[in-house]
């Protein structure tokens, strides 16, 4: 579920997640799109009566969502036609935002909420909608919202607590020694973060391949949010994902990947029921520091609490990865170096980010929306952050969140600050401003370029 977009030597990769909305991610220098971006149709025959659509949990999408959805299995046909979330599937990669649109996440123990691996459809099948009918019901949810409000998000909050995210953590710099701890919880100790928010026992999400084949692993189940609060989530043939600590990236996932193009991630629940660093993990130790080239810092010159939250990738692709700042607070952001992180079919990638208003709680801006509300998923700005080593160089964009609230608007500015950079880029009063003087607007947002030194993104009251 992604894009943004960053500078000409930023490529970016969308999918469609197990929900109604494009992720977007960015493959950094040169790769290939890996897919276009989408925008939401209706299919007009002519002037008759009937009119063709796609309607999932509520939500119109376009049929290329549908297609690719049902393609890499986060979307499936029910038996009686409608079209439905696969919690089983998971999406196909993307990294970060450029400004020319380039390219850049065992079913649990109760079964009765995990999901079923998804089946083949006619990619051009829809659901039938006459010009009389009031509304279509998704199989998989019976909400009804359509569509995300500009005024309903909550109301800033001074009482919200910073993220544990913020506080330094014991144990980062220790390996994880494989094989030894259960997959009930996350281990602790070793500077992986619990995320209670997600109702998964901590974990910020879990997949379960239900094939594995030459190509890759197939028929992805996806743990739904909130299955197991308590734990027990994490079963034996699940790759199970988790947090780090501010400016930290998780280490593992799976040198095999989706065979249709979906990243998987986290430590693999073996047969026995015990962790264990996935063979494709680029270190011994649970979490990674970005890049030490560069630094990028959100400082929060607002009066109240703000969220910014990352993309489960490789994995789920969910925005539940928190950084949640307080008024006068300054936290650092990951930035993964592409030489040394994770490659989406020998693409090198960045991080995608999600900005919430202001006052937004964690639990609401970094989980899934329904889009009666522009959080989580539906929050009005995108923040593409990574950094290239063939160009030396750190690449950072913002942009709207297209297609899935490109008309959604921040209730507060934002603005990137640094002695070594490219451009100036900057978002105020809901308008997206590059130039040297911010004189020149930009529709689909902006992207600058960093060589040396800390960039502070600067969050401010309008």
């Amino acid at each position: 579920m992604k894009l943004l977009f960053l500078a000409a030597s930023v490529v970016i990769a969308a999918s469609v997640n197990a929900q109604p909305h494009v992720h977007r991610h960015r493959h950094l220098r040169r790769a290939a799109v890996k897919r276009d971006l989408l925008t939401e149709t209706v299919y007009e025959p002519g002037p008759v009566a009937t009119i063709t659509v796609f309607l999932l949990n509520g939500q119109q999408i376009s049929e290329d969502e549908v297609n690719q959805g049902i393609k890499n299995g986060t979307l499936v046909w029910g038996d009686d036609g409608n079209l439905s979330t696969s919690a089983a599937a998971t999406p196909t990669p993307a990294p970060v935002p450029s400004s020319s649109k380039a390219e850049e996440q065992a079913p649990a123990s109760d079964t009765s909420k995990a999901a079923v691996p998804s089946t083949a459809a006619p990619s051009t099948a829809a659901i039938q909608v006459k010009a009389q009918a009031t509304s279509v019901q998704a199989a998989a949810s019976s909400s009804s919202s359509q569509g995300p409000s500009q005024t309903s998000e909550p109301q800033p909050s001074q009482s919200s607590t910073p993220s544990s995210h913020s506080e330094s953590i014991d144990g980062i710099d220790r390996e994880f020694p494989s094989g030894q701890y259960n997959c009930d919880s996350i281990p602790d100790g070793f500077g992986a973060m619990p995320v209670g928010d997600a109702g998964l026992g901590g974990w910020i999400g879990i997949q379960a391949p239900q094939a594995d084949t030459a190509a890759g692993y197939d028929d992805i189940t996806t743990v739904p949010q909130g299955s197991c609060p308590g734990g027990r989530c994490c079963q034996p043939g699940s790759f199970c994902s988790y947090s780090c600590p501010n400016g930290y990236l998780k280490s593992s996932w799976p040198a095999k990947q989706g065979a249709t193009g979906q990243s998987v991630g986290g430590l693999y629940c073996n047969s026995d029921g015990f962790l264990e660093l996935a063979d494709g993990a680029v270190a011994k130790t649970l979490c990674v520091k970005g890049t030490d080239k560069v630094t990028i810092k959100v400082q929060n010159n607002l009066s109240v609490n703000q969220s910014i939250c990352r993309t489960d990738y490789p994995g789920t692709e969910s925005e539940t990865v928190p950084v949640t700042t307080q008024p006068g607070e300054s936290v650092e952001l990951a930035c993964p170096d592409n030489s040394k992180y994770y490659q989406w079919q020998g693409k090198p990638t960045s991080a995608q980010y999600y900005v919430n208003n202001k006052g937004v709680p964690e639990k609401d801006a970094c989980q899934w929306g329904d889009g009666s509300k522009p959080v989580g998923n539906w929050a009005a700005v995108n923040l593409g952050v990574g950094y290239d080593a063939k160009s030396q160089k750190a690449y950072l964009s913002l942009a709207p969140n297209a297609p899935t609230n490109p008309d959604a608007k921040l209730d507060f500015n934002i603005e990137f600050k640094a002695d070594d950079m490219s451009n100036q880029c900057k978002y105020s009063n809901g308008q997206y401003l590059s130039g040297s003087n911010y004189d020149q607007p930009q529709k689909d947002g902006c992207t600058i370029s960093l060589g040396l030194g800390t960039l502070t993104i600067i969050l401010s009251d309008q």
